[in-house]
């Protein structure tokens, strides 16, 4: 699939956003342990918007005719697509209500709405990934792994994130203690984009396209001389050794080097840098290394 720089924007930055808030979130609620003050309460919400918000905007630029960008929002039954726009639009009046609740006499409810706002970003994450892993066409994203991978590396980031944004709280509030949670997710989003990589090759092939159990189909002709949408759209094409190279790298810059700062020094953001720029390598790859089924019908062997 030909790389949208657009969409891979939107996923990681508002990716790492939604984990930002998530984990703010829920350090406000943990004054014991991590020692949340107000301003950088504050501060870690609005980067946590920002980057959202900056996301979510890049998508439309991947929209053929942005004047009918509202008419996505109106298939909420049938498209996942839809279902996180409008969770997107519904996230913004979520957190300025937790907001008002916090900063009012009803504090009671700050736990309620506290718990939608996570639940909304939760699911902003989820319908992102299901955009694509719903896709029976691309048979390397069709797999629970695809969603899943959003929603954990959207943590992972945002738990990254979250531990540069407690260094901008002032000094006598106190020094931050080990990231552990940042390390876990980590962890656990190496072990994850590894059995995703194990998961495959996984072979389709123009019989097995057509339902042919026995024989060999042999395409006589594409029915075209020169390139097309479909082409130059899903016929994308990586140099093996250039996807080896792209990948380690990913692994190196989104978690191995953001485990071995954050455990082992005080290089907050530099290990931020690091988690997105491997991350955005990787969703690189995730759309330069899909394979849509069309292309057997092109001359392709196998997807």
């Amino acid at each position: 699939m030909k790389p949208a720089l657009s969409v891979i924007f939107f996923t990681v930055f508002s990716g790492a956003g939604l984990g930002l808030l998530i984990w703010t979130l829920i350090a406000s609620t943990m004054p014991q342990h991590i020692r949340m003050d107000a301003a950088t309460f504050y501060k870690a919400i609005g980067i946590a918007l920002v980057l959202t918000t900056a996301g979510l905007l890049s998508s439309t630029l991947h929209l053929a005719n942005r004047k009918n960008a509202v008419y996505a929002l109106t298939r909420w039954k049938t498209s996942w697509l839809s279902r996180e726009g409008v969770f997107a639009l519904l996230l913004y009046p979520l957190v300025a209500a937790h907001l008002f609740v916090i900063h009012s006499g009803y504090a009671s409810l700050a736990p309620f709405t506290m718990l939608k706002v996570i639940a909304c970003a939760l699911a902003i994450l989820f319908c992102t990934g299901m955009i694509y892993g719903c896709l029976p066409t691309v048979p390397r994203w069709n797999t629970w792994m695809t969603p899943a991978k959003y929603v954990v590396f959207g943590l992972m980031s945002g738990a990254v994130l979250f531990t540069s944004a407690l260094s901008l709280r002032p000094v006598e509030v106190g020094p931050i203690r080990t990231p552990m949670m940042a390390l876990v997710f980590l962890a656990l989003g190496i072990v994850l984009y590894f059995a995703y990589l194990l998961r495959y090759p996984r072979a389709h092939t123009i019989e097995s396209a057509l339902g042919v159990k026995q024989g060999r189909v042999r395409m006589l002709d594409v029915g075209h001389s020169h390139g097309t949408f479909l082409t130059h759209e899903f016929g994308f094409q990586l140099a093996r050794d250039k996807a080896h190279l792209l990948r380690w790298l990913s692994i190196l810059w989104a978690f191995v080097i953001p485990f071995a700062l954050l455990a082992w020094s005080q290089w907050y953001w530099v290990a931020t840098v690091f988690c997105i720029a491997g991350l955005l390598v990787e969703r690189w790859l995730f759309f330069a290394e899909a394979q849509h089924v069309v292309r057997l019908y092109h001359g392709q062997r196998v997807v």
